[in-house]
C-alpha cells in the first residue's frame, strides 16, 4: 500500500516576502501502521502548531531590523541589507569585546569593594567583641577589688582597734576619761 505525501503549507523565512505561504518538501506522513490516526493527527497538528509559532516568533523578533520592502524600494532595501551587514559584522566583536572588558573591570572591581566591606566588617565585629569582654573583665576585677578592699578596711579597723586596746591595756570598749584630765582636752586647741 503505498501511502501519498499531503501538501502542508509552512511559513519559509528565507527570500520569501512576509507572509507567503509554500507547499512543504519532504514531509513525511506517519505510517498508520504504527500509530492510530487520532494519535497521528494530533501529534501532526502539535508539531505543526509549533514549527508555525516558532516561525512567527522569528519573524516577529527579525521584523523591525528590516525596512519595508516594496516594488518601489526593493533595490534600496537589498542595498540598506548589505550595508547592515557589513557593519554588523565589523564593528559588534570590537565593541562587545570593549564592552565584555569593561563589564569585567566592573565586575572585579565590585567584588574587591565587597571584600573589602566584609574584611571591615569583620574587623570591626571582633574588635567590638573584644572590646565588651574586656569591659566585662574589667568591671568584674573592679567588683572583686571592691570587695576585698573593704573587707581590708573592715579587718584593719577591727584589727587596729583591738591592738591598741592591748598596747594601753583598755579592757573595756568605753574609754573612760578622768574628770581632772577632760578639762584639759578642752581646753587645749585641736591639732
Amino acid at each position: 500500500m503505498a501511502t501519498e505525501t499531503p501538501a502542508v503549507p509552512v511559513m519559509v523565512p528565507d527570500e520569501v516576502a512576509p507572509g507567503e505561504t509554500h507547499p512543504a518538501v519532504n514531509v513525511e506522513a506517519p505510517n498508520p501502521e504504527q500509530e492510530s490516526p487520532s494519535v497521528a493527527s494530533s501529534g501532526l497538528r502539535i508539531s505543526a502548531q509549533n514549527s508555525e509559532d516558532q516561525l512567527r516568533l522569528r519573524l516577529a523578533e527579525a521584523k523591525p531590523a528590516y525596512p519595508p520592502l516594496g516594488e518601489d524600494n526593493e533595490p534600496s532595501g537589498r542595498i540598506w541589507l548589505r550595508l547592515r551587514a557589513g557593519r554588523n559584522q565589523q564593528s559588534p566583536p570590537v565593541e562587545a569585546e570593549d564592552e565584555m572588558a569593561r563589564l569585567r573591570g566592573e565586575v572585579r572591581q565590585l567584588r574587591t569593594e565587597a571584600s573589602i566591606e566584609k574584611k571591615q566588617k569583620e574587623d570591626l565585629q571582633l574588635r567590638l567583641t573584644a572590646q565588651k569582654e574586656e569591659l566585662e573583665r574589667s568591671l568584674l576585677q573592679r567588683g572583686r577589688l571592691e570587695a576585698d578592699y573593704q573587707k581590708q578596711v573592715d579587718d584593719t579597723f577591727i584589727f587596729g582597734y583591738r591592738c591598741c586596746m592591748k598596747k594601753n591595756g583598755i579592757k573595756r570598749d568605753v574609754p573612760s576619761i578622768p574628770p581632772g584630765e577632760e578639762k584639759k582636752l578642752l581646753d587645749k586647741p585641736a591639732p
